[in-house]
């Protein structure tokens, strides 16, 4: 119901080839992480509160720890892309030794992600995933009117999405997780809805990755500035800008 087997089935897959060393799995794991709480969410009247709730917070949890490694590995990868070729060597040697602390950073998390991995809370939550997925605990309205139930929630998702909001960056962090969560519920129900499903999914990812890109740039200019390397933080501001160009009319382009 809702892809709740193939994604977990693919968060497993990635949670295996973290330990094996395999590329990108951190990233692909967090991402089926939250995609799972993403349809738990928008299609919440599906299932029985309770128990949803509690693997909710568990797969938060996951969540986390994933993010910590990823976050310092999308750093290091920021900060490599900042320097250009003619620059500086006083500020080449100032990027690259942060870039450097960042991929200590990450292999630290790494390694702790890998413990917690190995350990049997961690494979309870698997085995109870599994559970879960294989035969959801569905409320009434989740057995009798599941169309219902997709069409109520894609709405409220649009609703969250297109909510009036500043131009902060975290009521715009606020937009792209909701923007986030709207693309992945749509995806999971492709198959019922069809072309509805995925235009409302295109849409919504177009928001996530502008308003993304935006932060991701932000919050590298304010750590290259309190470090003293203004001339690279201003790169990083002037990609934030590109990044929100023509957003309104990508919120608007979401609908449902």
């Amino acid at each position: 119901m809702f892809s709740l087997v193939a994604v977990s089935a693919e968060l497993a897959e990635q949670l295996v080839a973290i330990e094996s060393g395999g590329e990108d799995a951190v990233h692909q794991a967090r991402t089926r992480v939250r995609r799972l709480r993403s349809i738990l969410g928008v299609y919440k009247r599906a299932f029985e509160p309770e128990e949803t709730r509690r693997l909710r917070a568990r797969l938060q949890a996951l969540g986390a720890r994933l993010g910590e490694v990823r976050d310092r590995e999308v750093r290091a990868s920021a900060l490599d892309g900042v320097l250009l070729a003619d620059d500086d060597p006083a500020l080449i040697d100032g990027v690259e030794a942060l870039a450097a602390e960042a991929r200590a950073e990450h292999a630290r998390e790494l390694v702790a992600l890998l413990e917690h991995l190995r350990g049997r809370a961690h494979r309870r939550l698997l085995a109870d995933l599994q559970v879960f997925v294989a035969d959801p605990p569905l409320t009434r309205a989740g057995r009798s009117h599941p169309r219902r139930i997709t069409t109520h929630g894609l709405a409220k998702a649009v609703d969250r999405v297109r909510a009036p909001r500043s131009d902060s960056l975290e009521d715009r962090h606020t937009t792209r997780k909701a923007a986030r969560r709207l693309r992945y519920a749509a995806e999971a129900v492709a198959d019922d809805l069809g072309r509805d499903a995925v235009r409302l999914a295109a849409a919504a990812e177009a928001v996530q990755d502008a308003l993304g890109t935006h932060r991701d740039a932000v919050l590298l200019a304010v750590y290259l500035r309190e470090r003293g390397l203004g001339e690279a933080a201003i790169r990083c501001e002037d990609r934030a800008q590109d990044a929100v160009e023509g957003l309104e009319a990508k919120l608007a382009a979401i609908d449902f």
